[in-house]
């Protein structure tokens, strides 16, 4: 019998975090070994289960994914913020822990350290970690190729309130997969939202971004393919955050033994 994947969770005491920890706490595959929140935090060195009225054994959470103290069949999972997300991309490496990261907003700039830590450690950076938006990627890419040049092509999300970047990370991820089966860059195609007076007809190959922003919702994507006389819509909404929660933990537990290299949800789902 395999040796159970240890979890340390960073950015613990947040929503994501949290969910996170309910989910491996259920999966008997899976131990939660740690649980990092940032220098500061007024938690530090509380015991975790205490904080999230659940019990976590022992688990205390740390300031430093060194402070765990866990190393061994262990994964990180990173919920956090961008700025704690690029400095555990260099820990990871430096540890040889393997890692998964979640935390939204990322740059250009930080998926290149993801490609930096991923030379010495096995690494998944995903702008949503549910199976079903993962199928949604692989699902646009194939309508994009096969209708994108006679269909025009536009993209709706829609998010709590709260939500503070726009588009969301995987509205561009959308974004991304149907310029690129259109032959063009997401900078080329994208237009986000509109206004005003059109001058003559929409521009081919254009990509249409819109944002809505309100109340609680967890998150709705729309691609869709509009053509002359029919449409294709494709769609996945989020009913609760349960499903990146599970999504993060399967990752995890596949992730575990993989040799360095950055890798993606598709490799998990081998689609």
């Amino acid at each position: 019998m395999s040796a159970k994947t240890n979890v340390v969770i960073v950015g613990a005491l947040g929503r994501m975090g949290i969910e996170i920890a309910k989910i491996v706490l259920d999966d008997p595959a899976v131990c939660l070994a740690g649980a990092v929140e940032h220098a500061g935090h007024q938690k530090i060195g509380h015991t975790y289960g205490a904080c999230i009225g659940v019990d976590c054994g022992g688990v205390k959470v740390a300031a430093s994914i060194e402070e765990t103290g866990v190393r061994e069949n262990a994964v990180i999972i990173d919920f956090s913020s961008v700025a704690s997300t690029r400095a555990n991309l260099s820990r990871a490496a430096e540890l040889k822990m393997p890692l998964v990261v979640g935390t939204t907003g990322l740059e250009k700039e930080d998926h290149e350290l993801a490609k930096i830590a991923s030379a010495s450690v096995p690494v998944i950076v995903s702008t949503n970690m549910s199976l079903g938006v993962n199928l949604l990627f692989s699902l646009t890419e194939l309508v994009a190729k096969k209708l994108g040049g006679a269909f025009d092509i536009e993209i709706i999300e829609a998010h709590h309130r709260f939500k503070k970047d726009s588009p969301s990370g995987t509205a561009r991820t959308l974004g991304e997969v149907a310029a690129k089966a259109v032959g063009r860059t997401y900078d080329e195609a994208v237009v986000n939202g509109r206004e005003g007076m059109i001058d003559g007809t929409r521009p081919p190959l254009e990509i249409g971004m819109h944002a809505v922003r309100g109340g609680d919702i967890t998150g709705d994507h729309t691609v869709l393919f509009a053509g002359m006389g029919e449409r294709v819509e494709l769609r996945h909404m989020a009913h609760n955050r349960g499903i990146f929660a599970r999504g993060a933990v399967v990752a995890a537990k596949w992730i575990l033994g993989k040799n360095p290299g950055a890798y993606t949800m598709r490799d998990v789902l081998e689609i």
